[in-house]
């Protein structure tokens, strides 16, 4: 409740800035306003003083006829600040209402307000452009650490290759693209041999290094196009996108001969690992594409280890390249 009585404001219209309200005591003294007439009073710099209504008089308001909805006068509405002075700093055009024991003005935002509503747009415009700077900057961040999450979700934390969920589903997006073109789609599988020993005789720190290595070989092995992933513990895959049968080989082959090739201390052998290699069948699932590469990685260690085995359609059919150096080196086998 306002000195004026039981007029008040709405509070929905406390924010106004296009029209100015103003509830007036008896001796016009402006007692409670909105943003409108602030924002017009602020740009007359009496801001903190107290404004009374000059013009026009109260008293001759108060002898006037009341109209439709309690409309005492319109027209133009002179202000003045309570500091003895009778000069009006500024004027509005406007209405003032009679409603039970207290007055309400009512008026447009005169051109003199535009000035400083339009200082406070352009300064909540420059707030928001920094915010929207700051938010994009937040967004870029988050995004690149969702993106980092992501790749850590679908990565090999000790080798970083690609992990084995990445590699399956690699796997299934090329089975689409086989299906639709045709074009031939290879899968190395690669089991590291004897490699139980290097944890036993030189520790886990050295296995994991060694493994890092392996890993390293491979990544320079394959295409910027192809996979190279960790699919097990010591066990590499690589998928081999537009790759035929020969091709597939040679890079499972040329991978071969450069691990046998390379001595890393403090070992005394050279790292080996046997290898299956399978192609892409019609109508055959990821499941078992990767089950005819792991058998024929299988066929390898039974054989020798250190070798190639190219798997068949069916287990007798898997032929066997590269034989380790216990056996007869370049020769092939059919099984």
């Amino acid at each position: 409740m306002s000195d004026a009585g039981e007029i008040l404001i709405p509070s929905w219209a406390m924010g106004l800035h296009a029209i100015a309200l103003a509830v007036l005591d008896d001796e016009g003294r402006i007692i409670e306003s909105n943003q409108g007439f602030l924002s017009v009073t602020a740009e007359a710099k009496v801001e903190g003083s107290s404004v009374r209504l000059a013009k026009p008089d109260m008293a001759a308001l108060s002898k006037a006829e009341v109209g439709l909805n309690g409309k005492v006068y319109t027209g133009a509405l002179v202000f003045a600040v309570l500091t003895g002075s009778s000069d009006g700093w500024g004027a509005l055009s406007g209405s003032v209402y009679r409603a039970g024991s207290g007055w309400l003005l009512a008026a447009e935002v005169g051109i003199s307000a535009y000035p400083q509503l339009n200082g406070v747009i352009e300064r909540l415009g420059r707030d928001l452009e920094d915010t929207e700077r700051t938010l994009a900057r937040r967004n870029q961040a988050l995004q690149k650490a969702l993106e980092e999450v992501e790749l850590l979700k679908r990565q090999d934390t000790l080798t970083g290759l690609a992990n084995r969920r990445s590699l399956d589903d690699r796997i299934t997006e090329e089975i689409g693209r086989w299906e639709r073109y045709r074009r031939p789609l290879g899968l190395i599988l690669m089991e590291m041999d004897d490699f139980g020993g290097v944890n036993e005789n030189y520790g886990r720190e050295v296995g994991d290094e060694l493994l890092h290595h392996v890993a390293t070989v491979i990544t320079h092995s394959v295409r910027t196009t192809d996979l190279a992933a960790r699919y097990g513990g010591l066990e590499f895959a690589m998928l081999l996108p537009e790759t035929n049968e020969m091709g597939a080989l040679i890079v499972a082959e040329r991978l071969r001969m450069e691990l046998e090739g390379q001595f890393i201390l403090p070992m005394t052998r050279p790292l080996t690992a046997s290898f299956g290699v399978a192609m892409l069948l019609p109508g055959e699932s990821r499941q078992e594409l990767c089950a005819r590469a792991g058998r024929a990685v299988g066929y390898s260690k039974k054989n020798g280890r250190n070798c190639v085995t190219m798997a068949g359609v069916i287990s007798e059919c898997d032929q066997l390249y590269g034989v380790a150096p216990q056996g007869t080196q370049g020769t092939d086998k059919n099984v």
